[in-house]
């Protein structure tokens, strides 16, 4: 794909899904590269300390109407996030490339906003999607997966995942100084899942603003392993796209 910006890029998508999206990826950058061809947008983005990677997948079905040929744009995110903000849920948002200025034009609500891009150079490299082999593997949903993170957060500032194969049982776990937590989630409370021995630990700074940016209602499947990163997938709403949420866990020595 070009790393210019793409010679066309026109499209209109509803506020409600779009604010979803830049919610999402804000949680842990503030500016990354949209890859950007016929098929829809691409963004995969790590934070500064390499501890989070969000990997997103956006088709041309999330829009009201898309006009684009390839090509990449940098964006700054919270500046991106101020327009889009001040729109209804259900209003349009237009935008556009202007090619001469090099500047993203973005229409709400009557108003025009005019944003420079930013040199795609300039933003931190996009990462390789590592190929892990994660055995245990579950699908739940995302209010569950919110409570076990909410609960663990009352005691320790990191938390557990540790699947039993034998008891077939999903813990979301912490342990403080004096107090612990044990969520215990078993097929019942599952809606998915491929049972093997893995544990691992990761900071809930991180894991609180990862789930608390996933949609309510959200279904998502959670892979891990044992002292490897732990994948968090799931779909939007109207086969829009899909997006994955990578973040490495604590090695304990």
């Amino acid at each position: 794909m070009p790393s210019e910006p793409p010679s066309t890029f026109r499209a209109t998508i509803r506020a409600s899904p779009l604010k979803t999206i830049l919610k999402a990826l804000r949680a842990n950058v503030d500016e990354a590269r949209f890859k950007i061809d016929e098929s829809g947008i691409r963004v995969r983005a790590v934070d500064p300390a390499n501890v989070a990677m969000d990997d997103l997948t956006l088709n041309t079905s999330a829009f009201e109407s898309y006009d684009a040929t390839p090509g990449v744009l940098g964006l700054d995110l919270d500046r991106f996030a101020d327009p889009v903000n001040l729109a209804k849920k259900d209003d349009l948002v237009q935008f556009s490339l202007d090619r001469e200025t090099r500047k993203l034009v973005v229409f709400v609500d009557g108003i025009e906003f005019r944003m420079a891009c930013l040199d795609p150079a300039t933003i931190r490299a996009e990462p390789t999607l590592p190929e892990l082999e994660l055995p245990a593997s579950a699908t739940l949903d995302r209010d569950v997966l919110q409570q076990g993170v909410k609960a663990a957060d009352l005691v320790a500032d990191h938390v557990g995942f540790r699947m039993d194969a034998d008891e077939e049982v999903l813990r979301i776990e912490a342990e403080g100084d004096t107090d612990t937590v044990d969520f215990q989630l078993d097929e019942e409370k599952l809606d998915q899942a491929t049972f093997a021995e893995a544990s691992s630990l990761f900071s809930l700074d991180y894991m609180k603003k990862i789930v608390r940016t996933i949609p309510k209602g959200a279904s998502v499947t959670v892979d891990f392993g044992s002292e490897f990163p732990i994948m968090l997938s799931y779909d939007l709403d109207d086969d829009a796209g899909s997006m994955t949420r990578m973040l490495a866990p604590r090695i304990e020595t």
